[in-house]
């Protein structure tokens, strides 16, 4: 008895710690809602040894107290899974779990006070938990609205195995009889306090994984527009040209930049300045597709890169965004009108980021330099050949230039 009464106190000792860890998770890593649940769920799992600990040492024949252990049990189960299906972004369904959870309580309430043996008791609320292990097992499977929650590798695998185990355990329970007690005695105090410490350590480790991942967007993106700043933008760049260098496959990539920008901080101020960046990235960002990359150079100057899309492509997808751009600014009629200018380059072979961006904005230098209001395409060209930039206005549809 001495040596259960220890690791009861061991057990509710490390369920109180995890509680506690994962609350200030909750609190300094923005308040995560799934890590709320996930704190709730081990300050439940205390208060469940917490009633096995009082059982064994005051009520050995405590109805109640097992009652109460069977319900913080399945509620702790319940928790994780919530918190897992939250992290992922998926619907909660409390209405299912309310449902599995409540049969389940029914029938460790009809194996205390009925006619069932004391094994369907044991085998409903551990087949409650693995049911439980599978939904969030799945959760880490399923990506969510913001796209970076699925994931995988050992914390699928470790939910899976506890979810097998403990439904073993369950079967164990049910059809192994008197016979097969000390046997689930066993595997029971080895296996499900592991498991579930397993799993508050890897809830911890999604935390921080998380944590780390913010903080690398946050590193990679523009406060004031929310999209890729210079830096995430080069990032990501890097591999795209890459790809598409190795697989022969058209890239175009275009500089834009608002025109008499300065003028409008000067006049209205740099709150109103600041407002038509983010309505001219909010409008630029509705006219990309899924893969194009969108970010902020700097100032009012803007970059595209544009895969599997050439030079001619490209104009026809700017020429749409300089058309509507009027409309994603028509309320700020005190400032006049609000146009940009385009620059445009496409993939020459062996050509690097750097060397792109420099002829799209040499491209963009000319459409500054005729009138703005414009987009220019610098195409490809033979070696030893002089470039002839085309131009596209909306009263002069082409025009060559240079």
């Amino acid at each position: 008895m001495e040596s259960a009464v220890v690791i009861l106190f061991s057990l509710i000792a490390t369920s109180l710690l995890l509680c506690i860890a994962l609350a200030v998770a909750w609190r300094r890593f923005g308040q995560e809602a799934h890590a709320a649940f996930w704190s709730l769920a081990y300050g439940l799992s205390a208060a469940n040894w917490t009633a096995n600990l009082l059982k064994l040492c005051f009520l050995p024949a405590g109805s109640s107290l097992t009652l109460m252990s069977a319900v913080c049990s399945v509620g702790s189960f319940a928790l994780i899974a919530l918190g897992f299906r939250r992290r992922a972004g998926l619907p909660l369904r409390l209405d299912a779990m309310m449902v599995a959870a409540t049969v389940t309580i029914l029938l460790v309430g009809f194996a205390l006070w009925g006619a069932a043996s004391s094994g369907v008791q044991r085998s409903a609320v551990l087949l409650f938990c693995a049911a439980m292990m599978v939904v969030s097992a799945m959760s880490l499977r399923k990506t969510g609205h913001d796209g970076r929650r699925a994931t995988g590798g050992a914390a699928f695998w470790m939910l899976a195995l506890f979810a097998a185990y403990a439904t073993g355990l369950g079967l164990l329970a049910l059809f192994g009889g008197n016979a097969g007690y000390d046997l689930y005695r066993l595997l029971f105090l080895t296996g499900v306090p592991t498991g579930l410490f397993g799993v508050g350590l890897f809830a911890m480790f999604l935390l921080a994984a998380d944590l780390a991942e913010g903080m690398r967007q946050v590193a990679a993106s523009d406060p004031l527009t929310g999209i890729l700043n210079r830096r995430g933008f080069e990032q990501a760049a890097e591999p795209l040209l890459a790809r598409c260098t190795g697989e022969r496959r058209p890239l175009a990539v275009v500089i834009a930049d608002i025109d008499r920008f300065k003028t409008v901080n000067d006049r209205f101020g740099h709150a109103v300045g600041d407002l038509v960046l983010q309505r001219f990235a909010a409008h630029m960002s509705a006219m990309l597709r899924p893969g194009d990359l969108f970010g902020r150079l700097g100032g009012e100057e803007f970059v595209l890169l544009l895969p599997d899309t050439d030079g001619r492509e490209a104009v026809a997808v700017m020429e749409a965004a300089r058309g509507g751009l009027a409309s994603a600014v028509h309320d700020l009629l005190s400032i006049g009108n609000v146009t940009a200018s385009f620059g445009i380059a496409s993939l020459w072979r062996g050509e690097t980021l750097r060397e792109m961006i420099q002829r799209a904005d040499e491209a963009l230098y000319r459409s500054k330099m005729d009138g703005r209001d414009r987009i220019t395409l610098c195409p490809l060209a033979p070696a030893g050949k002089a470039v002839r930039y085309e131009q596209w206005t909306a009263d002069e549809p082409r025009k060559a230039v240079g």
